[in-house]
């Protein structure tokens, strides 16, 4: 049978940052993967809101899409956009892709939605500078540990780089002033986390993890032959966020973990996610000062 020429695909709910949110963007995902058709047109007449951060997550999902039909500008379109989100697209980015003008940010709450090429780790580097670590409002650091946590979210970036054939990476983020926490996403649609894991234990023989995301976030860990020390960036984001007291969510196939104030949860997806989504939630009220010791390479406030 061969494909149909266009369906419309309606999200019902507002986007942010919680499990009900990334379920919902996994489905969306899947949906749009197996609905065989030539044109999608993604409604949101029904969404008021969507978290900055997750247009990351939006613009993997679309371009996934777009890249499978890079004949046709228009197989896929975005209809009932709330006055609200169109402005939260023309501060951060996502306009572009949506053929509206960019308006100044002048409060400072979105960190630029952006799409990176896998090789450009500089300048994905330069923007992490002056887009994240340049905030005056982001929780005081050491240098030292300003610059392992930059270095932690290289890692994730070389991550998608190094263990899935993903060309492309994208990140956006948002700042909430009201609970004064800011989200920061990276996505890629590569060879998920559990596939990843799966196929590494089995090719060693192994018995494979029941929470893939488990092992791939204890330090050391990696799906790597050359066995060089990986994981070490995500236990150093993970320590900060529980010491913070902010938000760490993965996604990645079917799997999701999530560490908030109410501690740490592993759960599982209507629908798996064909890539990783990792955010992380900076609490803006934390007064502390942390500072890495190097000798155990732990955190300290």
């Amino acid at each position: 049978m061969g494909q149909r020429s266009w369906k419309k695909i309606e999200l019902k709910n507002d986007l942010w940052n919680n499990y009900k949110s990334y379920n919902q963007l996994c489905s969306l995902a899947y949906t749009i993967e197996m609905a065989n058709v030539e044109k999608i047109t993604l409604d949101l007449q029904d969404v008021k809101f969507i978290a900055s951060n997750l247009f990351s997550v939006l613009g993997c999902i679309l371009d996934s899409f777009y890249q499978e039909h890079t004949e046709d500008s228009e197989a896929l379109m975005l209809s009932g956009i709330s006055p609200r989100i169109k402005t939260i697209v023309q501060k951060n980015g996502f306009c572009h892709h949506l053929g509206l003008e960019k308006i100044a940010d002048v409060h400072n709450t979105v960190i630029p939605y952006k799409i990176f090429d896998v090789d450009e780790i500089d300048e994905y580097e330069r923007y992490l500078t002056l887009s994240l670590f340049g905030r005056k409002d982001l929780p005081a650091m050491s240098l030292a540990m300003s610059d392992k946590f930059r270095d932690a979210l290289l890692e994730i970036f070389n991550n998608v780089r190094d263990h899935t054939s993903s060309r492309s990476v994208f990140t956006c983020g948002q700042y909430f002033p009201q609970g004064q926490m800011l989200y920061f996403t990276i996505v890629d649609a590569g060879e998920t986390i559990p596939y990843n894991v799966r196929e590494y234990h089995i090719r060693q023989g192994l018995s494979v993890p029941s929470k893939s995301l488990e092992w791939a976030t204890e330090p050391g860990n990696t799906t790597l032959v050359e066995r060089t020390p990986r994981g070490i960036g995500l236990s150093i984001i993970m320590d900060f966020i529980s010491l913070n007291e902010g938000d760490f969510f993965m996604v990645s196939g079917e799997e999701m973990l999530e560490i908030t104030k109410k501690g740490k949860k592993y759960s599982k997806l209507d629908n798996p996610f064909k890539g990783t989504i990792v955010t992380i939630g900076f609490n803006m009220n934390d007064k502390s000062v942390y500072f890495i010791k190097e000798e155990h390479e732990t955190i300290q406030f």
